[in-house]
Formats: C-alpha cells, sequence, structure tokens
C-alpha cells in the first residue's frame, strides 16, 4: 500500500480503487488494494454462491460482520441488493446478541451469515435465543462457531476470510468454495497457501493462511466450479 493509493482513497471513488483492506500474515496487518473491475466480479461469484443456497427475491438475511470486514462481506451485501433480498446487520459480539434474538424474534430470518463463537454461544446460553436459532434454515459460522453450534444439534456451514479472499461452504457442506478464477489454494512446507490468479491491484502469492487441511479437485454436486478446501 502506497501514501498514493490511500490518498485515492480517501478521495471517493476513482477509476482503479475500490478500497483497501488488511488480512494478517506472519503476525503483522498486510494491506491489499481493491479494484473496481474486482469487486464487480466478486459480486457475480458472490450471486452465483447466494443462488446455491436458495436465498432468493424477498428473503430476509442476517449479516453479522465488522466495518472492517467490508473487503470480503461487501460483494455479498451487493448481490444481495442486485437480487432483492433483505438484509440486516449485527455486530459479531457476544454484547450484540440481544440485537440477534430480537431480528430472529421480529422477522423470518432464512440465513445467518458470519456467525462468531461469542455470539454463537451467548444465544445457545439462553434458551429462547437458541430456539429461535434452531428454526433458522441457514447458517453461515466462523470457525469458533462450530463447535458450539454443531454441539447443539446444529448443521452450521463453514464461512471463512483466507487472506484476502472469502470462502463458504455449499450446502452440502464438503469444504470451502473460492472462485477459482481469481484465487487457488495449495499446500506448502507450512500448510495451506493461497495465491492470486485473478486480474487483482494486489498480486500475492502463496501467502500462508496459518492453517493445515486438504485441497479437493473434484466436482461438487452443487456446480459450483474449482476446488474445495478442508480446514484441519
Amino acid at each position: 500500500m502506497s501514501r498514493k493509493s490511500m490518498t485515492l482513497a480517501m478521495a471517493g471513488r476513482n477509476p482503479a480503487l475500490a478500497g483497501i483492506g488488511l488480512f494478517v500474515r506472519e503476525g503483522s496487518n498486510v494491506a491489499f488494494e481493491i479494484g473496481w473491475p474486482e469487486v464487480e466480479r466478486d459480486t457475480a461469484w458472490a450471486h452465483r454462491v447466494i443462488e446455491a443456497w436458495g436465498i432468493e427475491r424477498g428473503d430476509h438475511v442476517l449479516l453479522t460482520a465488522r466495518n472492517s470486514e467490508g473487503p470480503w462481506f461487501g460483494p455479498l451485501v451487493t448481490a444481495f441488493r442486485a437480487a432483492g433480498v433483505v438484509f440486516s446487520n449485527a455486530e459479531p459480539y457476544s454484547w450484540d446478541a440481544r440485537r440477534v434474538t430480537t431480528m430472529l424474534d421480529y422477522l423470518p430470518i432464512k440465513a445467518i451469515l458470519g456467525l462468531s463463537g461469542e455470539t454463537a454461544d451467548a444465544l445457545l446460553a439462553d434458551d429462547r435465543a437458541a430456539g429461535l436459532l434452531r428454526e433458522v434454515p441457514t447458517i453461515w459460522a466462523r470457525r469458533d462457531a462450530l463447535d458450539p453450534l454443531r454441539g447443539a444439534g446444529l448443521l452450521p456451514a463453514e464461512m471463512a476470510m483466507l487472506g484476502p479472499a472469502f470462502a463458504v461452504e455449499c450446502p452440502a457442506r464438503t469444504g470451502l468454495h473460492l472462485d477459482h478464477d481469481e484465487w487457488r489454494i495449495s499446500s506448502g512446507s507450512s500448510g495451506l497457501e493461497l495465491s492470486v490468479v485473478g486480474e487483482r491491484v494486489y498480486r500475492g502469492r502463496e501467502i500462508a493462511l496459518r492453517s493445515t487441511g486438504t485441497v479437493d479437485e473434484a466436482p461438487c454436486a452443487c456446480g459450483l466450479p474449482g476446488s474445495r478446501i478442508r480446514i484441519d
């Protein structure tokens, strides 16, 4: 990230730069620039993902994400708007679990996306909130929420921010999907690594993801192309 790119970002929309995100690599923050053409491609891929999940016009979705996670969730939000999906927001912290409970109580929520471990723990600790959560057909959960949700008899799908890339399971729940036109996952000496293969402003390669796992190249029944990642 350069001073020039920061100046462009603060100046508002420009022909080259949509924003700047941050991910952690080897204990340090790494800035990645995001171009407008790749945002459009990411949005198109997000639309394919929500179609695979049967999320469509008029459905209500609850998104639990931090403002700083816009580089990953932003394309989903844009895809929701284009598809006519109604979405609400909450923070992914335990102190905002009451807002999540209220949304579940008053709205016909079809999917919760981005559910965190501390939010899941807070909801499951309350019988009424846990009952409402069990009625939600689709839950995309962060890794730290998977065990408590499964322990409560729920079937969450995993979602993850892998460096600058967004990944999520399909309804088959057989591994994380990424847009294979933009990203490649491989196994390196220290575990899984991510490389940019699309025409993106940020051109990182062999980004260590601080995770081990396997890459499944077999086609998925959901129809989304590319490999799937199963993180240990």
